[in-house]
């Protein structure tokens, strides 16, 4: 009888009939009907709670499109309180509104990060919004809270279908667009000496550097639209696309401003744990709005996936890149990459080694192709629930093929290491704020490649 009661009550609430009557009609009411008592009678606590249980009903009916209803009219007052987050994240993940369901799971994970029951509500909702990596890392971490043998094999069924969806081409679209702003203390990478040094030159002079050959700083604004489409040719294959443009402007100085496309097009298929991919790419680059560099390049990659979520990849790019304002500028260019991806967890890390070679097509160019080597080591920790910060360590070592004889008396070998460090906020699936520092320092055997370089850079990135 009881819940009987409490459903009329929810069905009054979804209709809004449950808030108090207008003053003129309450007067009316009293005036004809003094037994009777308004619905402002019933104490403010009273109708709390009676919401609170007439949720609960629709929640135990499994009427979840009531209870969403229900739920959201219900927002303001009770959010935050552990009972309605719980029915509340259970009502909208049911009915499909994963943002909602995962603002209330993650408040309860952050106050009650023991309760295995919303963590695994949390991790749920994190695979239906098909974020895989965050839903397998709160799966496991509901397994290391040693649940209930049914809870256990539920997560296990969870954990077997992102593996299977890890390794299953879906149809898919992603579009991004990154609005950041910064300062960058040297944006032309150049050396701050004001002229290069007789000892390293045929003559027997200083040469003076102009205002434009020396270390620039300047704040800067920047533009990047990325956008992939993925189509299945079968269960285990798919054709895929790739388009990115970025744009940089800088205040200080127009003449480093650069505009950057890219175009791709590849095909991916599974032979069990290891994902194949070839394709092709074209970029194009330019310089104040003038034609820089064109890239054709083809594309290889693997990458074996092991049981634990770890996995190896191994790519390759080799094209020719062509500099259309100097004939003899062109090079081929190739580059390889191994590398390791710790299992996908609340600190996960990858470190790539990178062997690479450009080759230059004159020999009136030799002293411009290099053979180069080195390694990038990334960390990432999810912060909160929302959040993650992370770090990023890059050394790369380069020798040029032939000396500069024109200008210089040594060959030209270059240091280069670069740090950065930074987060990222969620606010829901498709908006995130970040913030990125970075530092870099280039040691040369020439003064004027030598430099240092500082940027900081906040950005608002939107995705669907």
């Amino acid at each position: 009888m009881k819940q009987l009661t409490l459903l009329l009550l929810a069905v009054l609430v979804l209709k809004g009939h449950a808030e108090a009557l207008p003053s003129e009609n309450l007067e009316r009411q009293s005036t004809t009907n003094t037994s009777a008592p308004a619905p402002s009678a019933i104490p403010p606590s009273q109708t709390s709670q009676a919401r609170l249980e007439a949720l609960a009903v629709l929640i135990k009916r499994a009427q979840y499109q009531q209870a969403y209803s229900l739920a959201e009219r219900m927002v303001e007052e009770f959010e935050g309180d552990e009972k309605f987050d719980f029915q509340y994240g259970m009502a909208a993940v049911e009915t499909q509104h994963y943002d909602p369901a995962l603002f209330a799971f993650e408040r309860l994970v952050l106050i009650y990060p023991n309760q295995p029951r919303y963590r695994l509500e949390l991790a749920r909702t994190h695979f239906y919004l098909r974020n895989l990596v965050r839903a397998e890392v709160e799966f496991n971490k509901v397994l290391q809270q040693n649940p209930p043998a049914a809870v256990r094999k539920n997560v296990e069924l969870f954990l077997d279908k992102i593996s299977e969806l890890q390794r299953t081409v879906e149809p898919r679209f992603m579009f991004a667009i990154d609005i950041g702003a910064g300062y960058d203390s040297n944006i032309n990478s150049a050396t701050s000496e004001q002229e290069l040094p007789k000892a390293e030159l045929v003559f027997p002079w200083d040469i003076p550097l102009d205002a434009t050959s020396q270390e620039t700083a300047s704040a800067y604004w920047s533009t990047l639209l990325n956008m992939s489409y993925i189509s299945p040719i079968s269960k285990t294959s798919a054709f895929d696309i790739r388009g990115v443009y970025s744009k940089r402007s800088n205040s200080e100085i127009e003449l480093y401003d650069l505009d950057t496309a890219m175009a791709e097009a590849g095909y991916a298929f599974y032979t069990g744990p290891v994902r194949w991919r070839a394709g092709g790419r074209y970029q194009y680059v330019q310089l104040n709005t003038e034609e820089l560099l064109n890239t054709v390049s083809f594309i290889g990659q693997s990458n074996w996936i092991l049981k634990s979520g770890a996995s190896y990849g191994l790519a390759m790019n080799y094209g020719q890149s062509t500099y259309p304002a100097n004939s003899d500028g062109d090079m081929t260019v190739s580059q390889y990459t191994l590398s390791f991806n710790s299992a996908p967890n609340k600190n996960s890390w990858s470190l790539a080694l990178l062997f690479g070679q450009d080759e230059a097509e004159s020999a009136t160019n030799e002293f411009n192709g290099k053979a180069y080597q080195g390694f990038t080591f990334q960390s990432t920790t999810l912060w909160g629930q929302r959040a993650s910060r992370y770090w990023m360590l890059n050394v790369i070592s380069s020798e040029y093929e032939a000396i500069n004889s024109a200008l210089y008396t040594k060959l030209r070998k270059d240091t280069a290491l670069n740090y950065g460090v930074g987060w990222r906020y969620a606010f829901n699936s498709h908006f995130s704020i970040r913030n990125d520092y970075s530092l870099g320092y280039t040691d040369s055997s020439l003064e004027a490649n030598t430099y240092k370089r500082a940027k900081a850079e906040f950005g608002l990135t939107y995705s669907f």
